[in-house]
């Protein structure tokens, strides 16, 4: 769940976790806009609120690593626990 903190400057910033990043980049992937943590659009100096080739990039990589991790997790989990049948 998303925790509000206060920074130094005094200013609330709302913190995701990587569930909810996760699905935060998958939302700009699949529209192509950029939002911020609390579901606004987010606009840069010229007033863009698209992504960028290495901003896509970016989200795009994080959204595979989540994968390789999650596959490698269930490969070694269905690993030790073949190698406790073995054992039993």
């Amino acid at each position: 769940m998303a925790v509000t903190v206060q920074n130094k400057k005094g200013d609330f910033v709302k913190l995701l976790n990587p569930s909810e990043k996760a699905r935060k980049f998958a939302d700009e992937l699949a529209t192509g806009m950029r939002y911020t943590n609390d579901n606004r659009l987010k606009a840069d100096k010229n007033g863009d609120v698209g992504l960028s080739k290495t901003q896509r990039a970016y989200r795009s990589g994080y959204l595979d690593a989540r994968k390789d991790n999650a596959k490698a997790y269930k490969h070694n989990k269905k690993k030790k626990a073949a190698n406790r049948k073995k054992k039993a």
